[in-house]
């Protein structure tokens, strides 16, 4: 049981920003202030909240868009991605349970993490490399 921290899911137009935090309220106030649009999807309690966000970017690397923001254009799986992190428990009690059920959902990202390894790229390079939506310079 490592780096215990927050996951959280914000909302700003049609894009989501994936992000990770150890003083969740804090950030989300931040936030708020360049964001003041924004809605809060969830902020969820995990072990290993390092490895926990890189492997939500990696598995929703088609839809990445710039740093920790993704966008879907309509693709419908963002109300599934939405709906699956909101059935995460808020209460920090249930971290433990938080962290095994997370690797249940991520078998959903298997073929990412297995195409990401096949083309032997940083996360980055691989965002880049497959996103349809990714920010233009």
């Amino acid at each position: 049981r490592t780096d215990a921290g927050f996951i959280y899911v914000i909302q700003d137009n049609s894009r989501l920003k994936i992000g990770k935090s150890t003083s969740p309220r804090t950030r989300i106030q931040q936030a708020s202030t360049w964001l003041p649009e924004m809605v809060l999807i969830g902020v969820k309690p995990f072990w290993n909240t390092g490895n926990v966000e890189k492997w939500l970017h990696e598995g929703l690397a088609q839809w990445w868009f710039d740093k920790e923001w993704f966008k879907f254009d309509g693709d419908p799986y963002q109300a599934s991605f939405i709906d699956n992190f909101r059935a995460f428990s808020d209460k920090e009690s249930d971290r433990d349970e938080n962290s095994i059920n997370f690797l249940h959902w991520m078998n959903e990202f298997t073929e990412s993490f297995a195409e990401r390894s096949n083309r032997v790229q940083n996360l980055r390079q691989f965002q880049r490399a497959v996103s349809d939506t990714k920010k233009l310079d």
